[in-house]
């Protein structure tokens, strides 16, 4: 039977808002007391737009908080006022949210810190009326509560302040020295960008003393980044530490607040500051050198600037960071390691002293702790499944909490006696559970019905269901795949190979899936997607592959994939086409050239053309130093094996984008023009490496499936 074509999705139907989705609760936050949760949530009609939402947990009520246009922030038009370092924040975060972006829970004061439009404001549970705690007239940013409720801090031009919530226009400037080259309080684009730092102060558990990091981009050579909008261009001096080149300045600093005195207590000498735990025994920092290969947690009081080293971690390829540094009660941490290959929680009792704790096979995020447990996310049976897991701290053994097949992202109040999950599983969208932790009493929270008032139920009938299964890698790793058929297949089908490939993303979820994919399967073609070798969640021995070769294992196991569609009927496998964003767009390129014939045409969005081209944290942990390991990079440079491109190839670029610079395409188009090979191309004007704006996504995966439908024929 054929899909009914008059309810088949198109691009409009998705990108345009509202939507095609329920708006679900985002940011979901335990009060300490754990009497009360507060979410953000945008607005039916404008989703976008984000409202401070409360959930009364004895009383089981919703409520709205307090509306973004009572702060006059809810008109996402309205973004000239963004200071640079908001927007780079907010591409960092890819947060593409306007109104109340973030908030904080103040302690036990059962009040929260609001932040909306470089504001901070204070709202107490049972009011609605915000007070401004922030001068009028600035913009702020890097909002920070301390422990106790009491102050906060905040950047303002690079520089910090304080102020005392009890003591209205008490604000204090900490720093002087912010310019256009140094900044205090904030991460550097590595750390925010590639480590998944995105705080650059951090209070000490007594609220006496703040920690800081000073950026000094001094040393990071200036190049010139050309951006284009609808209304003209202008070239951007851009401090981007290049693969191989110099990095910026990063040192940490402690201010007593009882003095005023700063210090500073650690620098970087060509190494990265990649985590700081300010606990109650002292500041614990986890610094990486240079090629990640060692990772060190060391240790200091918050009035010395001796340091003690507690735990070292080394490999031979690169080593992930993680936000699993928990104290212990009496001393020490609980931390992760996956000096095994798979990552475990393991004990750090004393400096040097280390204990792994039996868990599943393998975690992926830590939460928390109770007297005798570690909470952690992870999988015991298959990866494509996320559970929650109790870990015994004496040794014991572990428990998996959550039983329901499917995944589930996960948050946990501060005890850890109740979570909330986020779970959806191939035939149903997103549900949200609050759970208690010891009985497994679930309220719901959220639910996404596909009913008659569903804004994608005149598109349910074509749902396309996947199905889930694995192959073997060359050297017998399981390959996890998810295939999508077309809608109401008839006959067979073009198929489309929708890639990520790079490390640190996992694409197959056994979840309700993306309505990109269902974008496609409505239109004709069916959707294979495959985590290769160096993808997450995995374990080290699962990612290592890839280490000094970025652009072979990864396009072999997608390759290998492709054996799967002999067996399946409405296949075509002569009419494979491949499609990816980011590092998709670099894994169609290099599918292109180094299996030539297997994919009749490819679509790369924003691809890395030459490793050297991208940024040092990212490129060197993966593939070492450009000066060091120079044939590396060349193998995997898409240049070196453009003459295999024969097949259909169309490049998309936002010509603001300021993580993969616009510079790797322009270096394509040379080369490509000058070997003689056509190619299509489309570049959108202001748009950065998201590419998030609703008429950019529209007029894109329009040009994707018309590019598709001539290449591959009509599904």
């Amino acid at each position: 039977m054929q899909a009914d074509v008059r309810n088949r999705l198109r691009p409009a139907s998705i990108f345009c808002e509202p939507g095609l989705r329920l708006v679900p609760p985002r940011n979901l936050k335990f009060c300490d007391s754990e009497r009360f949760v507060a979410y953000l949530k945008g607005k039916g009609d404008n989703p976008n737009v984000l409202d401070l939402w409360l959930y009364r947990c004895e009383q089981k009520t919703h409520e709205l908080w307090l509306d973004a246009a009572a702060l006059d922030a809810a008109d996402p038009q309205d973004i000239s006022r963004l200071t640079d370092v908001e927007r780079a924040e907010r591409e960092r975060r890819r947060n593409f949210s306007y109104g109340i972006t973030q908030f904080f829970w103040l302690a036990e004061r059962e009040e929260v810190l609001i932040c909306s439009a470089g504001q901070g404001f204070r709202l107490a549970v049972g009011l609605h009326t915000p007070e401004r705690i922030t001068p009028a007239n600035t913009r702020n940013s890097a909002f920070n509560p301390s422990p106790s409720g009491k102050v906060i801090s905040y950047v303002r031009s690079n520089d910090i302040y304080l102020t005392d919530l009890d003591q209205p226009e008490s604000e204090i400037r900490v720093t002087e020295d912010g310019s256009d080259t140094v900044s205090n309080g904030l991460p550097d684009f590595l750390a925010a960008e590639e480590m998944n730092r995105y705080a650059g102060a951090w209070w000490s558990p007594c609220s006496r003393y703040l920690l800081y990091c000073r950026v000094d981009e001094h040393p990071v050579r200036v190049s010139y980044r050309l951006e284009i909008d609808a209304a003209g261009s202008r070239y951007l001096p851009q401090r981007y530490p290049f693969a191989g080149e110099k990095n910026p300045e990063v040192s940490l600093h402690c201010l007593a607040l009882s003095t005023q005195e700063r210090r500073e207590i650690w620098a970087s000498e060509d190494t990265y500051l990649a985590r700081v735990n300010a606990l109650d025994q002292g500041v614990f920092i986890q610094v990486q050198d240079r090629l990640q290969q060692r990772l060190d947690v060391i240790s200091t009081a918050y009035d010395r600037t001796d340091w003690t080293i507690w735990h070292t971690e080394t490999s031979d390829t690169w080593i992930n960071l993680t936000d699993d540094l928990l104290e212990l009660e009496g001393g020490g941490f609980t931390f992760s390691s996956e000096a095994s290959g798979k990552r475990r929680v393991i004990l750090v009792t004393r400096p040097g002293v280390m204990t792994e704790l039996k868990g599943p096979e393998h975690l992926n995020q830590v939460f928390g702790q109770d007297a005798d447990s570690i909470y952690a996310a992870g999988w015991d049976a298959s990866p494509i499944e996320n559970h929650l897991f109790k870990i015994a701290k004496q040794g014991q053994g572990y428990t998996q909490v959550t039983t329901r097949q499917g995944w589930r992202d996960l948050m946990l109040s501060r005890s850890c006696s109740a979570f909330i999950e986020s779970f959806s599983d191939p035939t149903s969208p997103l549900q949200m559970n609050l759970v208690d932790t010891a009985s497994l009493d679930a309220e719901r929270f959220f639910e996404e019905r596909i009913d008659e008032q569903h804004p994608y139920h005149p598109f349910h009938a074509n749902h396309a269901v996947a199905s889930f299964g694995s192959l073997k890698a060359e050297d017998d790793h399981a390959l996890f795949y998810r295939l999508t058929p077309p809608a109401a297949p008839s006959g067979t089908h073009p198929v489309i190979v929708y890639v990520y490939g790079g490390p640190g993303a996992q694409k197959v979820k056994f979840d309700w899936g993306t309505l990109v994919v269902q974008l496609l399967a409505q239109n004709g073609f069916g959707v294979l997607e495959l985590d290769n070798r160096g993808s997450a969640n995995r374990g080290q021995a699962f990612e290592a592959p890839l280490y000094g070769r970025m652009g072979s294992v990864e396009v072999r196991d997608q390759v290998r994939g492709l054996d799967l569609l002999e067996a399946v009927p409405w296949a075509d496998t002569n009419r494979i086409g491949l499609f990816g964003h980011s590092y998709g767009g670099y894994m169609t390129l290099m599918g292109l050239s180094q299996a030539p014939g297997r994919f009749r045409a490819g679509v790369a969005v924003a691809p890395v053309a030459d490793w050297q081209l991208y940024d040092s944290h990212y490129t060197e942990r993966y593939m070492g130093l450009p000066a060091e390991n120079a044939e590396a990079y060349r193998q995997s440079h898409v240049l070196t094996h453009l003459d295999n491109i024969d097949a259909p190839l169309l490049l998309v670029h936002g010509m603001a984008d300021d993580n993969v610079l616009f510079s790797h395409t322009t270096l394509l188009m040379s080369a490509l023009q000058k070997a003689g090979k056509p190619f299509e191309l489309m570049t959108y004007p202001g748009a950065k490496h998201s590419l998030q704006e609703p008429h950019v996504s529209i007029h894109r995966f329009n040009l994707l499936l018309d590019f598709f439908t001539r290449h591959l024929g009509p599904p």
